[in-house]
């Protein structure tokens, strides 16, 4: 008797779940928080015969209603919640959870143990010739900026590797060792060829332990908001001696803890669990500009990766600059009202009236320093010409026609992308210039 009573009162139970998730999936009674993370949708299978005899309907169809039943997000929390509290594991791939869970993300831990050769390159020699070639343009970009009055420099950052090695996890997955590693690289060949950097990597461990708060938040992937604010005075000052004008400097107060603000908990956030974890506190302080009539705000351009969104975030950006538009890979564009991509934009006159142009990139992003900036803005301003490069363009357009396969290859990208041949055809010849600018310049 009483297990029958168990029975039914657990049926009941079940019963009254299953039948919430269908209320909650279409009416959205309750306000879920959303997971977070890049996620693509199902769409719902359409229901004809070719489908249903194949059995493309069935498995569409599971697939949709696992994705689109209420309190999903909730339902995926609680697990995520059960096998980190338990096991210290998560099914986050870009998350990797090294001493006293620590959170890192997966490419800086492979760079450490690995390099990140293989990604980039098919052999160290190629990825050496690769770096060379990267250096030499950029040398010759930097010369070619300098006659109008432009300053370019690079902004080295550290990945949470090259800080914070104590807390990796025990490499256990990790063997192709390579003994080039884009950091290691660039921290030597931009000094010995003359050109603006500034290392952020030796600044953070000169000071790893002498300063009271965290360089790297344990439950984040980029620098502290803290540790940015602090840097930023002599990134500011750097700008100041590259220039050689007065720009507006900040004053960083005292530290204190308060909750934790985008993006010190960004790597947290991507384990979607159903608490937070520790105390959901970081170090903080309070940053003003100092007052200084002589100083002239800045205009610079920032061509980088997502380590410049705590400057965005943390600094009071328009006190210290005219304007600070953010070429995001040198493909989407942030803080231009103008703008939204760089296909957009005249790079010559971007960068003609621009005082600073930064390169901003963390250690692992180093190894593609280029991000198609550095070649396009070479040819740009060393063929300050339209009908020039048109003339190079017509020359690279008849050696692509004169290859019979890389002609038909162009007809099957202009039918894959639905654009005319010609289209493609200027879209390949504009890729082989900023490919090997060199051959043509």
């Amino acid at each position: 008797m009483k297990n029958k009573i168990l029975y039914t009162f657990l049926f009941s139970l079940l019963m009254i779940f299953l039948f919430l998730t269908i209320i909650q999936k279409e009416l959205n009674i309750f306000k879920i928080k959303p997971l977070e993370g890049v996620t693509v949708k199902s769409e719902k299978p359409n229901l004809n015969l070719e489908n249903f005899s194949s059995a493309r309907y069935q498995s569409g169809l599971e697939k949709y209603i696992s994705e689109n039943f209420g309190f999903r997000e909730s339902v995926i929390r609680l697990y995520n919640q059960y096998v980190w509290s338990l096991f210290d594991k998560t099914y986050c791939d870009n998350v990797i959870i090294g001493k006293d869970k620590w959170l890192f993300n997966e490419k800086s831990v492979k760079d450490h143990y690995e390099g990140l050769t293989t990604e980039y390159a098919k052999s160290e020699e190629e990825l050496i010739k690769k770096f060379d070639k990267d250096v030499q343009r950029l040398k010759k970009l930097q010369a070619l900026l300098k006659e109008h009055g432009t300053e370019i420099f690079v902004l080295m950052l550290p990945s949470k590797d090259l800080i914070y090695p104590e807390y990796l996890p025990k490499n256990t997955k990790y063997h192709e060792n390579s003994s080039v590693r884009a950091y290691d690289y660039y921290s030597k060949a931009l000094a010995e060829n003359g050109i603006n950097h500034l290392n952020v990597v030796d600044y953070f461990n000169a000071i790893k332990d002498s300063v009271d708060y965290p360089l790297f938040p344990k439950a984040g992937m980029h620098w502290s908001n803290i540790a940015c604010a602090h840097a930023s005075d002599s990134i500011i000052r750097y700008m100041e001696h590259l220039s050689g004008k007065n720009f507006p400097n900040i004053k960083v107060g005292k530290t204190y803890l308060a909750e934790t603000r985008k993006p010190d908990n960004d790597m947290e956030k991507l384990l979607n669990l159903s608490f937070p974890i520790d105390n959901n506190q970081n170090y903080y302080a309070d940053i003003k500009v100092v007052p200084d009539t002589s100083a002239q705000k800045a205009k610079m351009i920032v061509m980088g990766d997502s380590f410049f969104w705590n400057m965005a975030y943390t600094l009071p950006m328009n006190d210290i600059f005219d304007y600070y538009h953010y070429w995001y890979y040198f493909n989407t564009i942030y803080y231009d009202s103008e703008h939204n991509n760089v296909s957009e934009i005249n790079l010559v006159e971007e960068l003609k009236d621009a005082d600073i142009v930064m390169i901003s990139l963390s250690a692992t992003q180093l190894y593609d320093i280029n991000h198609g900036f550095i070649s396009q803005a070479f040819v740009n301003l060393s063929l300050d010409n339209p009908e020039v490069i048109d003339g190079i363009l017509t020359k690279i357009k008849e050696r692509i026609k004169n290859d019979e396969n890389w002609y038909n290859s162009i007809k099957n990208k202009a039918k894959e992308k639905g654009i005319s041949v010609e289209e493609s055809l200027h879209q390949d010849a504009m890729y082989m210039l900023n490919l090997e600018p060199e051959k043509y310049i």
